[in-house]
């Protein structure tokens, strides 16, 4: 049975102790201060937010959940939802790891240069979602060859709280050599040394070499997403 609208953020928390992954979810997507309504049941969970700009973003998981009203939504890889209302953007898949083994390695160099970042992102990783100077970074980490710059990565911090990588990006030039693995483990060293125990990731569901890339790393399947837009 559903839950009737929960408006109460900590009442969600409580219900969902038990379920790690919905947990997780919910507090990565859902910052208590822009939380709007939830309803959960046994197996569902659907909850809006209100964004900044004041457009609502809205998940819906598990084989059965409330679709509630929002202009952009997300639901669990595979529930029908109605093609009138709903237009499919993406598939991706959100992933994340605790950073505690990751304490004793060499730190990831850091990259400030801003001009020469968007220029390695504009070549060699021109889908990024993150770039030079958006006020969630945390830090570029970066891997060079002979003064080269090879490899490049952001971590950015979420208002909800949570820090996720973004913008994992390899020279055209130097792939298929692990070293984008190299990197990430250099981040997370970095990264758990600040204080940090537990990063997420979201990577495009048909990015299969990098999904196993970043399991290799040990990033742990959490949830797999359909992204729509509102009609």
């Amino acid at each position: 049975m559903t839950s009737s609208s929960i408006r109460d953020y900590p009442i969600v928390i409580n219900l969902l102790k038990d379920r790690k992954n919905d947990l997780e979810t919910f507090t990565t997507y859902a910052p208590s201060h822009r939380f709007i309504e939830a309803f959960v049941s046994a197996t569902d969970l659907s909850f809006a937010v209100k964004d900044e700009d004041g457009s609502i973003f809205a998940m819906a998981l598990g084989s059965d959940p409330v679709i509630l009203k929002c202009d952009r939504l997300a639901t669990s890889r595979g529930l029908t939802v109605d093609s009138k209302h709903f237009e499919h953007r993406a598939d991706w898949d959100f992933y994340s790891i605790d950073t505690d083994a990751f304490t004793a390695l060499e730190s990831a160099d850091i990259g400030s240069d801003s001009d020469e970042i968007s220029a390695f992102l504009n070549t060699h990783a021109p889908d990024s979602s993150v770039w030079p100077d958006d006020p969630e970074i945390l830090f570029w980490g970066q891997k060079r060859i002979a003064g080269e710059l090879v490899a490049l990565g952001t971590l950015v911090q979420w208002r909800t709280g949570q820090v996720m990588f973004a913008s994992i990006g390899t020279h055209s030039g130097h792939r298929n050599k692990g070293l984008a693995q190299q990197l990430v483990r250099e981040m997370l060293a970095r990264v758990a040394k600040l204080g940090v125990t537990h990063v997420g990731l979201g990577v495009f569901a048909g990015n299969s070499s990098a999904k196993r890339a970043y399991e290799k790393v040990g990033f742990k399947l959490i949830n797999e997403f359909s992204s729509y837009q509102c009609i």
